[in-house]
């Protein structure tokens, strides 16, 4: 049990070992952990339908530019309650990401099953995709601003086609 902890424990700090040697500072790499492990804690939350852990992810004055919903913590957990009530089984893939600075990226897939009204287009109980890329802005461990593109023409045209 030693050997794998000691094995797991140097496969942790190899990439930690690379930045340094590289030139990356401390403060930079420790930036890069804080966006990736909120990347992570964000998806498990959209996954698992659960808003409860948002507080811990969102400023409470956090910004959104997409226009699709108002800003701040408040206005994002009444967001998802609402996907989450049209796409009751929706589930959220990271394909890429990059974290660079203050910056977090993401390229997604977001998979459903038509099951509730969307946009007036009555279910037809056909699974559906579509992809986004996000960018948020990190702000003392936190999310605080968001851009995003949603190929929301491709989620339509697969709707409207059921």
């Amino acid at each position: 049990m030693l050997a794998f902890w000691i094995l797991g424990g140097t496969a942790l700090l190899t990439p930690l070992r690379a930045g340094l040697a590289a030139g990356e500072c401390p403060s930079a790499i420790n930036a890069e952990l804080i966006g990736s492990a909120l990347l992570d804690k964000y998806v498990a939350a959209v996954n698992a339908h659960d808003t409860s852990s948002f507080p811990e992810l969102f400023t409470e004055s956090y910004i959104q530019h997409s226009g699709r919903s108002p800003s701040g913590l408040a206005a994002q957990v009444e967001n998802f309650r609402r996907v989450f009530t049209a796409m009751p089984d929706v589930q959220m893939r990271v394909e890429d990401r990059i974290i660079a600075g203050d910056k977090v990226a993401a390229r997604s897939t977001y998979s459903a099953t038509h099951t509730q009204t969307v946009r007036g287009i009555a279910p037809t109980g056909k699974p559906f995709t579509f992809r986004a890329f996000d960018i948020w802005r990190v702000e003392n461990g936190k999310l605080a601003e968001h851009w995003d593109l949603t190929d929301t023409a491709e989620v339509l045209r697969q709707l409207r086609s059921g």
